[in-house]
């Protein structure tokens, strides 16, 4: 889950995103969202720092926003009251 580049230059374009963020499989839905599932599992640790196994977005720039939030939580220390945004009614 490290290893991202997350660097402050602008992610403009899918492969752009894929790019920058090697540790994650990136696709459009025939809805027009961008999804983004990490290429490995996450521990009960890590969903407790609030990260999550699969992300999305509206656009490019929305998708990047969130993938940067991801990298920077996996150095964050466990919180019982983090959630993933998509999983507020489910359990791990």
């Amino acid at each position: 889950m490290s290893g991202e580049k997350t660097a402050s230059v602008p992610v403009l374009t899918v492969s752009g995103l894929r790019e920058a963020f090697p540790g994650w499989s990136i696709w459009r839905s025939s809805a027009g969202r961008l999804w983004a599932t990490r290429n490995g599992h996450l521990t009960n640790e890590d969903y407790n720092r609030g990260l999550c196994q699969t992300v999305d977005g509206d656009d490019v720039g929305q998708l990047a926003e969130e993938l940067r939030r991801q990298a920077a939580l996996t150095v964050a220390v466990p919180n019982s009251e983090a959630r993933c945004p998509g999983s507020r009614n489910s359990s791990h």
